[in-house]
C-alpha cells in the first residue's frame, strides 16, 4: 500500500542520514563511533549541545548540510505520520499486518482471484458456508471495503507468483479465477498450477475458445458465467417448473434445502452398510440422490438399496444443513446411547 511505502521511505532516509553522519564525523573529526553518533544526533535534531573533537571548515560545512537534511527528513516524517494518524491510515496498517499474520496461518483455504461481480457472489457464498478464503485484487476501493469487513485480502495481481505466494498458494485447497480478461485467467491458472501441483482450480471463461485453453494450462474445471446465465434464462422460459425446483435445491427459493456431500470415513456409522441398513431418510430426513464411488470415481445416480458403502465414497444428499450434520455425527450419537 502507498502508506507502507511512505513509512519505508522515511525509515530508510532517516537510517541513511544517520549512517552518512556517523561516517562523515568519524572521518572529519577523527572521533570514535559513539562520539560520531552523538554529533550526528545533536546536529540533525538541532539541539545544540557541546561539540566533540576538533572542528574544521570542512566539518562545519558538513554539519550545515546535515542540519538542512535532518530538518527536511524529520519534518517530512512528522507531517506524514500525523497525516496518516488523522486519516486513520496507521490503524489500517496495523490491520494489514494483523491480516498478513492470519493469512500466513491459513491451511487448506481457498483463493479468489478478482473482485468483480462474479467474485462478489462467490465471496458471499463462502462467507455463508463459513469457509477460510483469501481475495486477491488490485482494486483500491475493494481492498478498503474487504479489510473493513474483516475479509482477508492481498493487494496485487494474481498473475504474479509473489502475490499468489503471499496468499498461501502452497497451502491452499482451491483457487477460483474470476478475472475480467481471458489472458489474465490463463496466466493466473498457469502460475498457480506451477506453484501447487495438487490445488483444485476453477476458472471463468470469457470466450468460447477459452475453456480449452484454461484446461490445457492446468484448470480442473472451467465455467462461462455468460453461457450459464443464457442457458438458465432460456430454460426458465421453456421449463419454468423444473427451474423452480432447481431454485429450491440451490437455495434461491425460500425453502432452505441444499445439495451437500458426505464422505464415508473409516469407523463412521455408514461404513460397510447399505442404503436399507443405514436408514438415512428415516434417521435424518435426507434424500440420497447419488453416490460417487471411490473405486472408479463414477457417479451412481439413484443408487440401488442394496449398494454397500465403502470408505471414501461420497454421498450426494438433499436436505437441510442440520440434517446433513446429523448424518455426519450419527455414529457418535449411537455410541453415546450405547
Amino acid at each position: 500500500m502507498e502508506e507502507k511505502r511512505k513509512l519505508k521511505f522515511v525509515f530508510c532516509a532517516f537510517a541513511l542520514l544517520l549512517v552518512v553522519g556517523v561516517v562523515g564525523y568519524m572521518y572529519l573529526l577523527k572521533v570514535p563511533f559513539v562520539d560520531a553518533l552523538y554529533m550526528t544526533v545533536i546536529t540533525i535534531s538541532t539541539v545544540g549541545f557541546g561539540e566533540v573533537g576538533t572542528n574544521s571548515p570542512q566539518a562545519e560545512i558538513f554539519s550545515i548540510c546535515m542540519i538542512f537534511l535532518g530538518v527536511g527528513i524529520v519534518g517530512y516524517a512528522f507531517t506524514t505520520v500525523v497525516a496518516m494518524f488523522v486519516e486513520g491510515k496507521l490503524v489500517d496498517l496495523w490491520k494489514g499486518s494483523k491480516m498478513d499474520r492470519k493469512i500466513s496461518a491459513l491451511k487448506d483455504h481457498y483463493i479468489i482471484c478478482g473482485s468483480g461481480e462474479l467474485a462478489e457472489v462467490i465471496i458471499k457464498k463462502f462467507i455463508d458456508e463459513n469457509l477460510n478464503f483469501v481475495v486477491i485484487t488490485d482494486n483500491q476501493q475493494d481492498l478498503d471495503d474487504y479489510s473493513h469487513h474483516n475479509i482477508l485480502v492481498v493487494e496485487g495481481q494474481s498473475t504474479e507468483e509473489s502475490v499468489l505466494e503471499k496468499a498461501g498458494i502452497d497451502r491452499a485447497k482451491g483457487l477460483v479465477s474470476t478475472l475480467e480478461t481471458e489472458v489474465d485467467n490463463i496466466v493466473t491458472v498457469l502460475t498457480a498450477r506451477n506453484l501447487n501441483k495438487d490445488i483444485y482450480i476453477i476458472a471463468n471463461s470469457t470466450s468460447k475458445s477459452g475453456n480449452e485453453k484454461l484446461l490445457k494450462v492446468g484448470a480442473n474445471k472451467t465455467l462461462s458465467a455468460v453461457e450459464i446465465s443464457g442457458k438458465r434464462m432460456a430454460s426458465l422460459m421453456i421449463k419454468p417448473n423444473i427451474i423452480s425446483f432447481l431454485d429450491v435445491v440451490t437455495r434461491i427459493g425460500d425453502v432452505e434445502l441444499d445439495l451437500e456431500e458426505v464422505i464415508v470415513k473409516r469407523g463412521s456409522y455408514l461404513e460397510d452398510k447399505n442404503l436399507i441398513q443405514s436408514q438415512i431418510p428415516k434417521k435424518t430426513g435426507l434424500i440420497v440422490l447419488a453416490i460417487k464411488k471411490i473405486e472408479d470415481e463414477k457417479m451412481l445416480f439413484n443408487p440401488p438399496v442394496d449398494y454397500t458403502f465403502k470408505i471414501g465414497d461420497v454421498l450426494i444428499v438433499l436436505g437441510r444443513e442440520d440434517q446433513v450434520d446429523k448424518l455426519r455425527h450419527l455414529g457418535d450419537e449411537i455410541k453415546k446411547v450405547l
